[in-house]
Protein backbone atom coordinates (compact mmCIF):
# COMPACT_ATOMS: atom_id res chain seq x y z
CA UNK A 1 0.00 0.00 0.00
CA UNK A 2 2.81 2.17 1.13
CA UNK A 3 4.58 1.46 -2.36
CA UNK A 4 1.85 2.59 -4.62
CA UNK A 5 1.01 5.71 -2.78
CA UNK A 6 4.63 6.98 -3.38
CA UNK A 7 4.78 6.16 -6.44
CA UNK A 8 2.21 9.20 -7.19
CA UNK A 9 4.68 11.32 -6.01
CA UNK A 10 5.67 11.90 -9.96
CA UNK A 11 2.24 12.02 -10.67
CA UNK A 12 0.52 15.22 -11.62
CA UNK A 13 -2.27 16.41 -13.80
CA UNK A 14 -2.87 19.73 -15.81
CA UNK A 15 -6.72 20.26 -16.52
CA UNK A 16 -8.22 21.49 -19.15
CA UNK A 17 -11.30 22.21 -17.00
CA UNK A 18 -12.88 20.66 -13.72
CA UNK A 19 -14.71 17.83 -14.37
CA UNK A 20 -16.13 15.06 -12.03
CA UNK A 21 -13.72 13.44 -10.00
CA UNK A 22 -13.54 9.56 -10.88
CA UNK A 23 -13.59 6.75 -8.47
CA UNK A 24 -9.97 6.93 -6.43
CA UNK A 25 -9.02 10.33 -7.21
CA UNK A 26 -8.97 14.05 -5.45
CA UNK A 27 -8.68 17.07 -7.50
CA UNK A 28 -9.35 20.61 -6.50
CA UNK A 29 -8.23 24.37 -7.22
CA UNK A 30 -6.15 26.92 -5.27
CA UNK A 31 -7.04 30.51 -5.03
CA UNK A 32 -5.11 33.45 -3.36
CA UNK A 33 -6.85 36.02 -1.42
CA UNK A 34 -8.08 37.79 -4.12
CA UNK A 35 -9.78 34.62 -5.71
CA UNK A 36 -7.02 34.55 -8.41
CA UNK A 37 -5.52 31.30 -9.05
CA UNK A 38 -2.24 30.28 -7.63
CA UNK A 39 0.28 28.49 -9.83
CA UNK A 40 3.03 26.24 -8.67
CA UNK A 41 1.39 25.32 -5.19
CA UNK A 42 2.63 22.09 -3.16
CA UNK A 43 -0.52 20.04 -2.71
CA UNK A 44 0.18 16.97 -0.83
CA UNK A 45 -2.63 14.23 0.06
CA UNK A 46 -1.16 12.21 2.57
CA UNK A 47 -2.86 8.98 3.93
CA UNK A 48 -3.63 9.23 7.59
CA UNK A 49 -2.04 5.70 8.81
CA UNK A 50 0.34 4.56 6.61
CA UNK A 51 3.88 5.96 4.74
CA UNK A 52 3.78 8.02 1.75
CA UNK A 53 2.61 10.97 -0.11
CA UNK A 54 0.73 12.25 -3.21
CA UNK A 55 2.45 15.31 -4.04
CA UNK A 56 2.13 17.42 -6.88
CA UNK A 57 2.29 20.99 -8.23
CA UNK A 58 -1.06 23.14 -9.34
CA UNK A 59 -1.00 24.27 -12.87
CA UNK A 60 -1.48 27.74 -14.26
CA UNK A 61 -5.08 27.27 -13.72
CA UNK A 62 -4.66 26.53 -9.82
CA UNK A 63 -5.72 23.34 -10.19
CA UNK A 64 -4.37 19.66 -9.62
CA UNK A 65 -5.53 15.92 -9.23
CA UNK A 66 -4.07 12.56 -8.35
CA UNK A 67 -5.76 9.30 -9.61
CA UNK A 68 -5.01 5.81 -8.94
CA UNK A 69 -5.47 5.99 -4.69
CA UNK A 70 -6.35 3.13 -3.07
CA UNK A 71 -9.24 3.60 -0.85
CA UNK A 72 -7.50 4.51 2.57
CA UNK A 73 -8.01 7.33 4.73
CA UNK A 74 -6.51 10.93 3.36
CA UNK A 75 -5.73 14.45 4.24
CA UNK A 76 -5.54 17.23 2.10
CA UNK A 77 -2.37 19.81 2.40
CA UNK A 78 -1.30 22.51 0.52
CA UNK A 79 1.26 25.47 0.99
CA UNK A 80 2.71 28.51 -0.44
CA UNK A 81 5.91 29.77 -0.07
CA UNK A 82 6.05 33.88 -1.04
CA UNK A 83 8.59 36.34 -1.09
CA UNK A 84 8.05 39.20 1.21
CA UNK A 85 10.52 41.95 1.98
CA UNK A 86 14.11 40.10 0.89
CA UNK A 87 12.68 36.70 2.94
CA UNK A 88 10.30 33.65 2.08
CA UNK A 89 7.72 33.13 3.80
CA UNK A 90 5.36 29.80 3.82
CA UNK A 91 1.87 29.47 4.14
CA UNK A 92 -0.27 26.66 4.97
CA UNK A 93 -3.55 26.94 2.88
CA UNK A 94 -7.13 27.03 3.97
CA UNK A 95 -10.16 25.09 2.94
CA UNK A 96 -13.08 26.24 2.48
CA UNK A 97 -15.16 24.34 4.83
CA UNK A 98 -14.16 23.26 8.58
CA UNK A 99 -15.57 19.86 7.58
CA UNK A 100 -12.73 19.95 4.52
CA UNK A 101 -9.73 19.68 7.52
CA UNK A 102 -11.19 16.17 8.11
CA UNK A 103 -9.79 12.77 6.70
CA UNK A 104 -11.57 11.00 3.49
CA UNK A 105 -11.45 8.45 1.57
CA UNK A 106 -11.40 8.68 -2.42
CA UNK A 107 -13.18 6.00 -3.07
CA UNK A 108 -15.66 7.63 -4.91
CA UNK A 109 -13.56 10.43 -5.78
CA UNK A 110 -13.88 14.02 -4.44
CA UNK A 111 -12.89 17.60 -4.20
CA UNK A 112 -10.47 18.91 -1.71
CA UNK A 113 -9.97 22.99 -2.73
CA UNK A 114 -7.49 25.79 -1.33
CA UNK A 115 -7.45 29.35 -0.65
CA UNK A 116 -4.65 31.37 0.88
CA UNK A 117 -5.93 32.82 3.84
CA UNK A 118 -3.35 35.23 6.29
CA UNK A 119 -5.48 34.84 9.96
CA UNK A 120 -7.63 32.84 11.15
CA UNK A 121 -8.49 29.73 13.42
CA UNK A 122 -7.39 26.22 11.64
CA UNK A 123 -9.58 23.51 12.56
CA UNK A 124 -8.51 20.72 14.32
CA UNK A 125 -4.85 22.26 15.52
CA UNK A 126 -5.35 24.07 19.50
CA UNK A 127 -5.59 27.51 19.86
CA UNK A 128 -2.64 27.98 22.94
CA UNK A 129 0.52 28.13 20.47
CA UNK A 130 1.07 30.15 17.36
CA UNK A 131 0.54 26.72 15.18
CA UNK A 132 -2.95 26.80 15.60
CA UNK A 133 -3.77 30.18 12.82
CA UNK A 134 -3.37 30.99 9.77
CA UNK A 135 -1.86 34.26 10.83
CA UNK A 136 1.44 35.03 12.47
CA UNK A 137 2.49 35.85 16.07
CA UNK A 138 3.95 38.86 17.89
CA UNK A 139 6.01 37.72 21.27
CA UNK A 140 6.03 40.28 24.05
CA UNK A 141 9.40 40.38 25.88
CA UNK A 142 9.85 42.09 28.53
CA UNK A 143 12.77 44.95 28.13
CA UNK A 144 16.24 43.69 30.03
CA UNK A 145 16.86 44.95 32.98
CA UNK A 146 13.46 46.07 33.65
CA UNK A 147 12.69 47.06 36.85
CA UNK A 148 9.02 46.41 37.00
CA UNK A 149 7.55 42.64 36.14
CA UNK A 150 4.26 41.62 34.85
CA UNK A 151 2.10 38.92 36.75
CA UNK A 152 0.51 36.18 35.34
CA UNK A 153 -2.60 38.25 34.88
CA UNK A 154 -1.32 41.05 33.27
CA UNK A 155 -1.79 42.00 29.83
CA UNK A 156 -1.06 43.77 27.04
CA UNK A 157 -2.54 45.77 24.39
CA UNK A 158 -1.45 46.05 20.98
CA UNK A 159 -2.52 49.12 18.57
CA UNK A 160 -1.19 47.80 15.27
CA UNK A 161 -1.28 49.85 12.00
CA UNK A 162 -0.38 48.77 8.63
CA UNK A 163 3.05 50.23 7.10
CA UNK A 164 2.93 49.58 3.32
CA UNK A 165 1.19 46.62 1.31
CA UNK A 166 0.91 42.78 3.53
CA UNK A 167 2.50 40.20 2.05
CA UNK A 168 -0.61 39.01 -0.34
CA UNK A 169 0.07 42.64 -1.69
CA UNK A 170 -3.46 43.99 0.33
CA UNK A 171 -3.51 47.20 2.07
CA UNK A 172 -4.38 46.08 5.71
CA UNK A 173 -6.37 46.96 8.17
CA UNK A 174 -5.74 48.73 11.66
CA UNK A 175 -6.09 45.70 14.47
CA UNK A 176 -6.13 46.11 17.96
CA UNK A 177 -5.30 42.65 20.07
CA UNK A 178 -4.83 41.91 23.45
CA UNK A 179 -2.90 39.23 24.61
CA UNK A 180 -0.91 37.94 28.27
CA UNK A 181 2.11 40.36 29.16
CA UNK A 182 4.17 36.89 29.08
CA UNK A 183 2.27 35.64 26.23
CA UNK A 184 2.56 36.62 22.40
CA UNK A 185 -0.21 37.98 20.37
CA UNK A 186 -1.59 35.74 18.04
CA UNK A 187 -3.21 35.67 14.31
CA UNK A 188 -1.84 39.34 13.25
CA UNK A 189 -1.61 38.69 9.25
CA UNK A 190 2.30 38.65 7.84
CA UNK A 191 3.00 42.35 7.13
CA UNK A 192 5.10 45.40 8.18
CA UNK A 193 3.45 47.23 11.68
CA UNK A 194 3.38 50.25 13.58
CA UNK A 195 2.86 49.56 17.32
CA UNK A 196 2.00 51.16 20.15
CA UNK A 197 1.07 49.27 23.60
CA UNK A 198 -0.90 49.73 26.58
CA UNK A 199 -0.36 47.72 29.37
CA UNK A 200 -3.48 45.90 31.45
CA UNK A 201 -2.81 45.64 35.24
CA UNK A 202 -5.11 44.36 38.22
CA UNK A 203 -8.11 45.48 37.93
CA UNK A 204 -7.90 46.77 34.77
CA UNK A 205 -5.84 49.96 35.16
CA UNK A 206 -4.16 51.02 31.93
CA UNK A 207 -0.34 52.14 31.06
CA UNK A 208 1.26 53.36 28.19
CA UNK A 209 4.42 51.30 27.29
CA UNK A 210 7.15 51.94 25.64
CA UNK A 211 8.48 49.75 22.81
CA UNK A 212 10.96 48.46 20.59
CA UNK A 213 11.77 45.86 17.65
CA UNK A 214 15.07 44.30 19.34
CA UNK A 215 15.36 45.34 22.95
CA UNK A 216 17.02 48.95 22.49
CA UNK A 217 16.32 52.42 21.53
CA UNK A 218 12.56 52.04 22.80
CA UNK A 219 10.09 54.80 21.96
CA UNK A 220 6.46 55.32 22.25
CA UNK A 221 5.65 53.61 19.03
CA UNK A 222 7.74 50.76 17.03
CA UNK A 223 7.58 49.53 13.35
CA UNK A 224 7.75 45.86 13.89
CA UNK A 225 8.76 42.96 10.67
CA UNK A 226 7.79 39.69 10.73
CA UNK A 227 10.65 37.21 10.13
CA UNK A 228 9.61 33.60 8.48
CA UNK A 229 9.14 30.91 11.26
CA UNK A 230 11.57 28.22 9.32
CA UNK A 231 12.34 27.09 5.92
CA UNK A 232 10.91 24.28 5.49
CA UNK A 233 7.90 24.53 3.60
CA UNK A 234 5.72 21.41 3.69
CA UNK A 235 4.89 18.54 6.11
CA UNK A 236 3.33 20.37 9.00
CA UNK A 237 -0.07 20.84 9.78
CA UNK A 238 -0.11 23.71 11.86
CA UNK A 239 0.47 27.79 10.86
CA UNK A 240 2.62 30.23 12.33
CA UNK A 241 4.08 31.46 9.03
CA UNK A 242 6.00 34.14 10.49
CA UNK A 243 6.94 36.16 14.46
CA UNK A 244 7.46 39.30 14.70
CA UNK A 245 8.97 40.48 18.34
CA UNK A 246 8.02 43.25 20.74
CA UNK A 247 10.14 44.02 23.53
CA UNK A 248 8.28 46.28 25.51
CA UNK A 249 9.04 48.88 28.91
CA UNK A 250 7.29 51.37 31.31
CA UNK A 251 7.83 54.73 30.84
Amino acid sequence: MARMVLALMATSSVLAAPGKPVPGSVQGQVLDSRGQPLEGVQVWIKPVVTTGVAEMLTDEHGRYEVTGLPPVGYQALAWVQVPYQGKTFCSRLAHPKASDYNPFNPRDGLVRNFRWQLSGRIPGNGDYSDLGYFGGSMPLMAGFGQERWATAQDEIELQLTPVGPLIDGSAGKALTKTAPARGMVLDVPIGTYQVKATFIGAGGKREPLQVSASDGNYANEATVKFTPSGTFCKGTSGGAPGRAYVYWQFR
